[in-house]
């Protein structure tokens, strides 16, 4: 029974990111470099939830690069639709606040459980990706922003159930973000703003 929830995690995790790349290549009248970026993006998180899915701190590190990496190439395809206007600063108050709470929980939970040697890797993802919602935000696209939040939950939820505290409902939670959060990044292709 065990083995075969394994298989069935290793074909519905991965698979769905992969799905998802499907009917992204599947848009039409988009500009080409931001739809290779998100097709990119999308491409890393499945290789991300295949070594998640592996035991160890090595490849919990492992995948947190592949994740780090495809936030950095969501990045740059929100970077061609920038629009950047002085209120766009605003953002980063909440932006920063979230993320201040967080990494303070995340490093006394790390501290506290023995993982203090994922605490500079984890520092540096939430710095990206909290810049990916940023530049969600400057691109003017309401469904990547949505995308992007939810991307960030997704993540928080996973690593404060890892770090700070288990939840009973995070492993829905998690999931249930990301695939939104993906699904959403992949259908801003279609809309510059929504």
């Amino acid at each position: 029974m065990a083995g075969d929830q394994t298989v069935l995690r290793w074909i519905l995790k991965p698979g769905t990111i992969l799905l998802i790349i499907g009917l992204a290549a599947l848009t039409r009248n988009i500009k080409k470099a931001y739809k290779t970026c998100i097709i990119a993006g999308l491409f890393l998180s499945a290789i991300g939830d295949g070594l998640l899915l592996l035991p160890g701190n090595q490849w919990f590190a492992a995948g947190l690069f592949a994740f780090l990496t495809a936030h950095l190439v969501y990045i740059i395809a929100f970077m061609t639709r920038w629009k950047f206007a002085s209120v766009h600063l605003l953002s980063l108050i909440p932006i920063a606040a979230y993320s201040y709470f967080l990494l303070r929980e995340l490093h006394d939970g790390m501290l506290a459980s023995g993982n203090s040697g994922l605490w500079i890797p984890v520092l540096i993802y939430v710095i990206v990706i909290s810049i990916m919602i940023w530049s969600a935000v400057i691109s003017g696209s309401r469904i990547a922003v949505a995308g992007a939040v939810l991307f960030f939950l997704s993540d928080s939820l996973l690593a404060w159930n890892m770090f700070v505290a288990p939840l009973a409902w995070a492993k829905y939670g998690v999931m249930i973000t990301y695939y939104s959060a993906q699904f959403l990044i992949a259908r801003s292709m279609e809309k510059k703003s929504s």
